[in-house]
């Protein structure tokens, strides 16, 4: 507590000159006060007597060399400018460079003398990069990477996956997070001597006692904090190992006025499961003259198979609309709301909601109607929703608002349909595919989920929600409730942009789904520097916003799609393949094309492998010379079993793969021009057969031996029918085997951990 305060009149002092900064001196200052290492220095004050200066360093430095520096708020890039020299550290020589640094840099405030630490900058581990920053979602974040003069260039030549560690402070809770997060970070494999070659530089204590350094800074000195200040960015680059201990050698570190604002006020867990499992609904904003969007909001729940008798219109001087009792308000109702679904002009929003908080018979809204603070000049609207949230909950706790701008929600199980998409323009998701792992999607955005579904025709979520703006319910509120949710295996994430918070929100929920057995599969959109916000510095441009997000939450357990395609393909794989226990990588690959068996063995890469034992081979090859194969194809893996195989081969093979221990998936690609085989719908004009196909009893064994069975057809749209029927058989297909290997591989490793 008293180094604290000590650094507490740092940043007063640094504030009174109305400084956002500090200088590197008082950065050391501040490190030294909080246990961590810096150089040696002497300083030199504009105007001081510099042989009195040198003689000093020459008295306190050790070695033979010294480092000459400018402190000038003006510098921003000592090194480039040449604010940083290596010096004899003979007092004369020290003097005669103080002179003509300070002649070079007449704007300096002062010049340090620092001790020379002899390591090398070019040697990977010998320079890091540790790093902080403050973050609106996740609170103070920590990031470890490459240091020097190049670290931010060397970040982006590195090949995918190699990227700096980050961790929020506020998950890091005990000695083992540290261990974890610095076995996760490639560049401390350098340090520790890990990697074939190497040599421990320092000891894991050493920078294990920075990073609770850090920790214990950014956790007191922050929003809602201890102090009356918060650190804004905070960077030691370069951070050298040397002589066993990790010594900073430059720092950044920029502070503002703390923020004393309140945290958000959840809604109710009750409130939000009623939003999930809901009993009763009403609807407000009906036209009985014409199909507006609240009446066909009406019609898809009535078509969803929701009882008439516990659904209800908000109308006054009407009976009833399309066989739905009418009440002149929410006070009239005979029993209690969980679904409130308001879609009016958003002019009428602050009265509706008024009137359903005063009533206190409504529990869960969904918010239809936009205009609610997500556009500019509608931040008073906004406003105005936020307080009636307020006054409703002050006497109902459990009133809860999902939106506003939702989409709407649809509940299977419950048999709830809100989307105000009519059912000519969308094959809502309703019923279940008996195939599909049972899945939740919640989405931020409504044009996503409805975008995703038109194209995946199959997906049947129990759960898909459409969150809207996040004016009170917040994505991780939903994703809170659905990971205690039994028997639910994904959950299917997209997210835009964060609540104060809600990113360490959304990344503790998502560690608790993952703890359940639950698969998360999460898109975060804002990828590119134009969607991040701007600060300088290395920590910044090294860990903008989107890869701070994608390595919290793939850290904490979700599988992050890099691209909608990604997101799509590994729902694919996410929601056929969940229930299945996947047990080794080693998968067979089939094809009746050349190329594809190529294309597949080229694929063949990481925790997927393609082996094949002998004895299996030699079962195999009974196979093709039962269908007078084996002359022409060789039994091993991947197979091209060339165009001559028939259904009948193709499914025997399969059979024997399935069957096999040695496997523990397989991915077939057929071509389907062959005549071999059938592959179009049964017509007049052609002899194939759809019933024929050997796609049938393969997914049939794939399922008796619960295993994951892929197909690839790579062929143009006139086989639309065939990939229809695989998928009808619950076989997630894909177009080309490349695509599919890429996809299937980046599961595997996510389900093996």
């Amino acid at each position: 507590m008293e180094n604290f305060e000590a650094i507490e009149k740092i940043f007063a002092a640094a504030g009174a000159q109305e400084r956002q900064s500090l200088s590197e001196p008082e950065v050391y200052r501040v490190l030294e006060l909080a246990g961590l290492q810096a150089p040696k220095h002497v300083l030199l004050a504009k105007g001081a007597d510099a042989a009195a200066a040198s003689a000093e360093a020459a008295a306190l430095l050790a070695g033979d060399k010294a480092v000459l520096k400018v402190v000038s708020s003006g510098t921003l890039h000592k090194t480039e400018s040449g604010g940083v020299k290596t010096v004899n550290k003979e007092p004369a020589a020290l003097e005669e460079a103080l002179k003509a640094m300070a002649l070079k840099f007449p704007e300096a405030e002062s010049l340090m003398i620092a001790e020379f630490l002899p390591h090398s900058a070019f040697a990977l581990g010998e320079e890091l990069l540790l790093g902080a920053r403050s973050d609106d979602a996740f609170g103070p974040v920590i990031t470890l990477g490459p240091g020097g003069t190049n670290a931010e260039e060397l970040i982006k030549s590195l090949r995918p996956g190699l990227t700096p560690s980050v961790m929020p402070v506020d998950l890091a809770f005990n000695a083992r997070v540290w261990e974890r997060f610095l076995a996760k970070s490639w560049v401390w494999k350098y340090v520790s001597g890990t990697v074939r070659g190497g040599r421990r530089l320092v000891q894991d204590g050493e920078i294990a006692k920075w990073l609770e350094g850090f920790s214990h800074l950014l956790k007191h000195f922050r929003d809602g904090g201890h102090s009356d200040w918060a650190i804004e960015e905070f960077e030691i680059n370069p951070l050298a190992a040397c002589k066993g201990r990790l010594t900073a050698l430059d720092g950044v570190l920029r502070f503002r006025p703390a923020l004393r604002t309140a945290p958000r006020s959840k809604p109710s867990k009750n409130g939000v499961n009623g939003l999930l499992h809901t009993q009763s609904v009403a609807v407000v904003g009906v036209s009985e003259k014409k199909m507006n969007m609240a009446r066909i909001i009406l019609g898809n729940i009535i078509k969803a198979g929701f009882p008439k008798e516990r659904t209800y219109i908000i109308k006054e001087g009407v009976a009833g609309i399309d066989g739905v009792k009418c009440f002149p308000a929410p006070s009239s109702l005979p029993e209690k709301i969980d679904m409130y679904v308001v879609a009016v002009p958003s002019p009428e929003v602050p009265r509706v909601l008024a009137e359903a908080g005063d009533s206190g018979k409504v529990n869960g809204v969904v918010l239809i109607s936009g205009g609610m603070g997500e556009k500019a000049g509608s931040e008073t609207a906004g406003k105005n929703v936020v307080e009636a949230i307020a006054r409703a909950r002050e006497k109902n706790p459990d009133f809860a608002l999902s939106g506003g701008n939702s989409l709407g929600i649809v509940l299977n199980e419950a048999k709830i349909n809100t989307l105000f998409i009519p059912g000519y323009k969308l094959a809502h998701p309703l019923g279940v595919n008996p195939y599909n792992a049972r899945t939740a999607f919640v989405s931020q955005s409504g044009a996503f989920v409805i975008s995703t579904i038109s194209k995946m025709p199959w997906l049947k979520p129990a759960y898909s929600v459409t969150v809207g703006n996040q004016q009170d319910v917040t994505v991780p509120d939903y994703v809170e409730r659905l990971a205690d949710e039994d028997g639910l295996k994904v959950i299917l994430v997209y997210m835009e942009g964060f609540k104060p918070g809600d990113g360490l929100a959304l990344a503790r929920v998502i560690e608790k789904a993952r703890s359940r057995g639950k698969q998360v599969i999460l898109y975060k959109a804002g990828r590119t520097a134009a969607g991040q916000k701007a600060v300088m510095g290395h920590t910044a441009s090294i860990a903008g916003d989107y890869l701070v997000t994608r390595l919290i939450m793939e850290n904490a357990g979700a599988l992050v799609a890099e691209t909608f395609d990604d997101f799509n393909d590994l729902v694919l794989m996410a929601c056929y393949f969940a229930d299945l226990e996947i047990k080794n990588g080693n998968t067979f690959f089939m094809s009746n094309a050349g190329f594809e068996a190529a294309g597949m063995a080229d694929g063949v890469a990481g925790l997927v492998t393609a082996g094949m034992s002998d004895s299996l081979a030699a079962s195999m090859a009974k196979t093709l010379k039962e269908f007078r194969l084996d002359s022409i194809v060789d039994a091993k893996n991947p197979l091209d079993i060339t165009p001559m195989a028939g259904d009948e081969a193709i499914g025997g093979i399969l059979k024997t793969a399935l069957a096999s221990e040695e496997f523990s998936g397989a991915l077939v690609s057929m071509v389907p021009l062959t005549p071999a085989m059938n592959t179009l719908p049964k017509g007049e004009a052609w002899p194939d057969d759809l019933e024929k196909s050997f796609l049938k009893s393969a997914a049939a064994a794939a399922r008796e031996e619960g295993k994951p069975l892929i197909l690839c057809v790579a062929a143009g749209a006139i086989y639309e029918p065939y990939c229809a029927y695989a998928a009808e058989l619950g076989l997630p297909v894909f177009r080309s085997s490349d695509r599919a290997i890429m996809i299937y591989r980046k599961y595997f490793e996510y389900v093996t951990g």
